[in-house]
Formats: structure tokens, sequence, C-alpha cells
């Protein structure tokens, strides 16, 4: 038998780390992964809520409560950034079993490969671009990047009301001299004015779930025009934001689209997620497959659904 030398052993050794470190980032695929289908599952949960037909109570409860919410907060980058590695790592892996064979073989040999996971790499491509164009018509909105229709708690506006109305009181009271009190009093009739002038302030108003209140589908315009008078902090108002957006049949389409090529991804991603991460096993592999496909086309359906509602029943 041959001495394997010093060479042979370092090379050795570097294709044991090279396998070691791709089972390592399909298994960091993989993680990512299945973290990202618990956010889908809390993000079609919220979603749904619009199927109650409640005028948004629910759902805009819930929406504010994640906008307002630091650990929701930092948590949302940490979904985009998972979102991220995902795509990046995905990616990669592709290419690099690509590299591995850059030439096809000759004969046509039939592929063992399931066709599922042939598509993996172009439904993961296509949900890319798809989820850059959710994101900008709800994730730049909410960070003030473009314009969407916004809410308040009526709640803050009726403290920041009675603080103002309080300190101009003051400043009444205390003036030094008929310019300042002409000045408070001059302010103070300019807020009741707006108060009661108000459409938006008197009009769309009314109980939220955990008895809050908001006054909801505000424009830029109306925000711009109620914080020169109370600052109060405001929220993207999603649920206006998808009605809106939802009268339009193409962008209807666009998202049961978006939730069919999601519903195909997550088929094989799911049953492979768990395949890689070694809880599959010959007695339960047909279990997890299957339960795979339901998950999937749970959460395909659920999503699609949405967007067809708004559009035939509101």
């Amino acid at each position: 038998m041959k001495r394997e030398t010093k060479f042979d052993k370092l090379l050795r050794q570097a294709i044991e780390l090279i396998d070691i470190a791709s089972i390592a980032k399909k298994i960091v695929l993989a993680l990512l992964g299945l973290f990202l289908i618990t956010f889908l599952l809390v993000h079609l949960g919220l979603n749904l809520t619009i199927l109650r037909g409640d005028g948004g109570e629910w759902f805009r409860a819930g929406a504010y409560f994640m906008g307002s919410n630091w650990i929701v907060k930092i948590l949302g980058f940490g979904i985009l950034g998972a979102i991220l590695a995902h795509i990046a790592l995905g990616l990669f892996i592709q290419f690099m079993n690509w590299r591995a064979r850059p030439i096809g073989y000759k004969a046509r040999i039939k592929s063992k490969t399931a066709f599922g996971s042939k598509l993996m790499i172009w439904t993961g491509i296509l949900l890319g671009f798809l989820i850059v164009i959710h994101l900008t018509h709800f994730w730049f909105v909410k960070h003030g990047w473009s314009e969407g229709r916004y809410i308040v708690k009526t709640e803050r506006v009726e403290r920041a009301l009675g603080a103002r109305q309080f300190e101009l009181y003051n400043i009444f009271q205390n003036a030094q001299n008929e310019d300042e009190q002409m000045s408070a009093q001059m302010e103070f009739m300019a807020l009741e004015n707006f108060v009661q002038g108000s459409e938006k302030l008197q009009i769309i108003m009314f109980p939220g779930f955990g008895g809050q209140r908001f006054i909801a589908d505000l424009s830029k315009e109306d925000i711009k025009e109620l914080r020169t008078f109370l600052d109060v902090p405001y929220k993207a108002d999603f649920w206006a934001m998808m009605h809106e957006m939802f009268k339009n049949i193409w962008m209807v389409l666009l998202y049961v689209f978006f939730s069919i090529v999601l519903g195909f991804h997550l088929a094989h991603a799911i049953p492979s997620g768990f395949q890689t991460l070694g809880l599959a096993h010959s007695k339960y592999t047909w279990l997890v497959k299957y339960a795979g496909y339901g998950l999937a086309a749970i959460i395909a359906t659920g999503f699609a659904i949405v967007p067809l509602f708004i559009y035939f029943f509101r």
C-alpha cells in the first residue's frame, strides 16, 4: 500500500474541510429558511384578520403594536437580514454546484433530482424580485422612504391636545404683555378651529381591538397639518394601503402569482430543510414530505386569499 505523503495528507484534509464547510452552509441555509417560515406564519395570521370584515380593528391594532414595539422593530431588521442571507447563501451554493460541473453530460441521463429541487433556484430568484416589490409597497412607507397612508392613536392626540391647551392657557395667564397674550389666544383658537373643523378628527374615529381608538387613513398632508399643531407619533396604515392597492386587478394578480411562486418554493424547501438538519428518516420521510406540501399550500392559499377578498368583497 502506497504511503501517504505530507502533500497527500494536506490535500485530503483540505477536501474534508471543504466538505464540512459545504454541509455547514446547507445547515445554515436550512435554519434560516425554517426561521423565515415561522415569520411567514405570523405575517399570514395578521393578514387573515382582514377577513373578519371589522373595518380593520384587529389588523390595525396588531400592525400598530408591531410598528411601535422596539423588540418587534429590531426583529424586523433581523428578518430582513435573514432574507438577504438566505438568498445570498442559496445563490452561492447553487453557483458552486454549477461550477463543479460547468459542462453538461454528452449523453442525456434522466436525473433522479426532484423536479421541485430543480426549480428551487429559479423560484428563489423570482421571490427575491417579488420581495423587493413588496418592500417598496409597504416596508419603505413604514420607514418614511416613500409615501402611503397613515394612522395615529386617538389617545395620543387627546393627550397632546390637552397638554397643549393647558400650556397655552398658562402662557396666556402669565403673559408679560398684551402681545404674548394675543399670540397665545390666537394659537389656542387656531387649535380649536383645527380640531372642530377637521373631518378626519371628527369622523374617522372608531373603537379598536383592546379598547384602542385610531384616526386612520391619513395622507401625508393630513399628518403634516396635524403635526403643525400637535407633536404626535404616527405609523403606516397598512390596512388602508392594502385596500387602496388591491382595487387594481393587476396588483391582485401580481400578489396571487407571488403566493403561487412562494408555495412552489416552500413545497420543496420544507422537506429539504428537515432532511438537511437530519430530521428525516425512511420511516417518516413521506410524512415530512406531505406535511411540507400541506403547509406550503396553506401559506400560499392564505396569502392569495387576502388580495382576492379585498378586490371582490370590499
